[in-house]
Parts: structure tokens; sequence; C-alpha cells
């Protein structure tokens, strides 16, 4: 048994756009991937409202990717595949570059799980693999600091995050090549959005795996 950890913010959580509620189960993008792979894998969806790579949230607490990280790792172990999307959020406080900077140390952390848990299991028995995953586009401006327009920055991290795969050794795939958010909100997915994200995510992860 194949086993998957699913890291991200609302858009993994299953979060609509028009109720602001959760999906039903079965309409999650993650659903849609597990029920694609099959038997043989176990896909463990860990989404969280608001989650940045980084970034404290000032109203909200548990928001910050990077200090919430190892929870989910020595939770959910042992794993064969991580996948990382997330992103979008950070642009409520800064660019594309300084997200790309908070990635960075999220995928470093990730990789050297074993090594940092040197006295317990391991989290990645085989070696740590991860699929990282640029986010779709933000078609709103979601800017809580006002010096920059998320819609523009959002273009720019598809490249930085390629960059960071290919630094790291580790696989990329870029949603925005894949689905658009739902025009509701501009950020949040719609449920084709949800139907081809995952059958998309689905078909890389055989690839990988």
């Amino acid at each position: 048994m194949k086993s998957i950890l699913f890291y991200g913010d609302s858009n993994t959580w299953g979060y609509d756009p028009a109720t602001h509620e959760r999906y039903p189960y079965e309409k999650r993008w993650t659903t849609i991937c597990a029920k694609a792979l099959g038997d043989g894998y176990c896909c463990i969806p860990a989404g969280m409202n608001g989650r940045s790579t980084s970034f404290d949230d000032p109203l909200k607490a548990c928001r910050n990717g990077l200090d919430g990280l190892d929870y989910s790792l020595q939770t959910n172990k042992p794993l064969d595949l991580f996948v990382l999307m997330i992103g979008t959020n950070d642009l409520k406080y800064t660019d594309a570059a300084g997200s790309a900077d908070g990635m960075e140390r999220l995928v470093e952390k990730i990789l050297t799980s074993n090594e940092r848990y040197n006295l317990s299991s391991p989290v990645f028995p085989d070696g740590a693999r991860m699929l990282l995953v640029s986010p779709v586009l933000v078609m709103q401006n979601i800017t809580e600091r006002g010096t920059h327009d998320a819609r523009v920055e959002s273009r720019k991290l598809s490249g930085l995050y390629a960059e960071i795969a290919k630094r790291h050794q580790i696989e990329f795939m870029d949603l925005a090549d894949v689905a658009i958010p739902s025009d509701v909100d501009g950020v949040h997915l719609g449920l084709d959005a949800q139907e081809k994200i995952g059958l998309a995510i689905a078909e890389k992860i055989k690839e990988i795996l």
C-alpha cells in the first residue's frame, strides 16, 4: 500500500466558494484523486483554510504551514509521497519571491525529515519523495498590505516553484495548466476544477510511483 499525504490550504480542505462550507467528501479533488488511483494507494488529505508556506495570520492561529508541518509528518508516517500544494495565501502578505522563499524552507524541511527524526521511525522509509504543485492562478486581488497585486504575483509562482523543484530534484506540476478558480471569488475551486485537478494529480502520481 502506497501512502500519500496531501498538504495544502483551503483548496485541499475542500472549501466551497458558493456556500463557504466544505464540499461533500466525494466531490473533493483529494477524494477524486484517491478513487482514480484505486486499490493500493492510501490518500491522506491534510488541508487547512488560510494555510501559507511560512507566514502567520494575525487574526487566525495555526495557518503557518512551516510550523504545522512536523505534526502532519509525524502523525501520518510512514509515507511514500508528499504532495505539497500551497502558496496562494502567501500573497496576502508578500510577493511571489517571498512565497518562493517560504516554499523553499518547507521543501528543505520535508526532504530532511528522516535525518531530523533519526531517533524515531522514518517518515519516508524508502527515502523522501515529493510532488510540488503550483496552485491555480488568483483572479481576485487578496493582498492585505496593499504593496502588490496578488493577481500579478500569482502568475510568477509557477516559474519560481519550478526552479525550487529542479534545485531539489523533486517532481513538479503546474495547476494553471489544468484548471482555473471559480468565478464566484476567483480563488477557490469550483466542482469542475475539483474533478480536473483530482484526475490530473492522480495521473502524475502514477508516473511517480
